[in-house]
């Protein structure tokens, strides 16, 4: 099975000249699904969410997706208060967690985004018991789970952990291992997490910008993931725009094993 892992399109704050670009080159990876990870707009406006959903019904492929913390309203503090989704659920989706299983894999979809918190994400109990379920459940299928916050930030990453973040790793370690799909950082990483001992049961994928200018020394990027029984490898497709086409950047394999995953050599 093979994914797209699209993440922080941020339109609004997007560039106009790398949308048929990405489209072209995500056409040519011909994914299975496209997941997309939160943050399709800056500031949650009617006008970037109608350019976001312009977007979205271009892709060739189908495509399911979670909220991120731009996609809730910031100044309005009425509709933030109220109804956070609304505009995500017009726009884009009405289900913010979605779920598929297939023949190859399990996808299950959270929603991180909290309403009073305008960067930092919380994963619920509930939302930790009910992956869990699924990841003791898989029997031998890869469970992967996506978030628009990581569940792990590397240790020169300024911003917090979004809450529950260390309870749900330890708790899903336990299940068995899973990958986690992600964005919000704008930054690159392919890693397992060791939650316990030796245990390396979460890998995971967080993948930066697809179209924003807020690049943060990175480049536009997407994620060409595939899996094969075992293994997982992560093809990163980055863009600059001197060259306003996605190419392969680098490739990351891992094989599941009774101790988790294992980088392949």
């Amino acid at each position: 099975m093979r994914l797209a892992l699209l993440t922080d399109l941020h339109f609004g704050r997007a560039q106009p000249d790398l949308v048929p670009p990405l489209l072209e080159s995500i056409t040519a990876a011909s994914p299975d699904l496209i997941v997309i990870a939160g943050d399709f707009v800056q500031r949650a406006r009617a006008s970037q969410f109608r350019d976001a959903r312009a977007f979205v019904d271009r892709l060739q492929h189908p495509w399911i997706a979670v909220p991120g913390n731009h996609d809730i309203p910031l100044f309005n503090v009425i509709a933030r208060a109220l109804a956070p989704r609304a505009a995500y659920r017009r726009w884009i989706a009405p289900d913010p967690e979605p779920m598929i299983e297939t023949a190859d894999a399990v996808i299950v979809g959270l929603d991180t985004t909290h309403r009073w918190s305008h960067q930092r994400g919380l994963i619920r109990q509930g939302q930790i018991d009910r992956v869990g379920e699924v990841i003791r459940t898989a029997q031998d299928k890869p469970v992967i789970i996506m978030a628009h916050h990581p569940f792990h930030h590397r240790p020169e990453v300024e911003k917090k952990v979004m809450k529950g973040a260390a309870n749900a790793l330890t708790y899903w370690a336990a299940c068995g291992p899973h990958v986690i799909l992600s964005g919000h950082l704008h930054t690159w990483t392919v890693e397992p997490f060791v939650a316990q001992k030796s245990d390396a049961m979460t890998l995971q994928i967080h993948c930066g910008t697809g179209l924003s200018t807020r690049l943060r020394g990175e480049a536009n990027e997407y994620a060409i993931i595939d899996l094969d029984g075992d293994q997982i490898t992560a093809q990163r497709m980055t863009a600059t725009a001197d060259t306003l086409r996605f190419v392969p950047e680098s490739r990351h394999s891992y094989r599941q094993t009774a101790t988790g995953w294992h980088e392949l050599l």
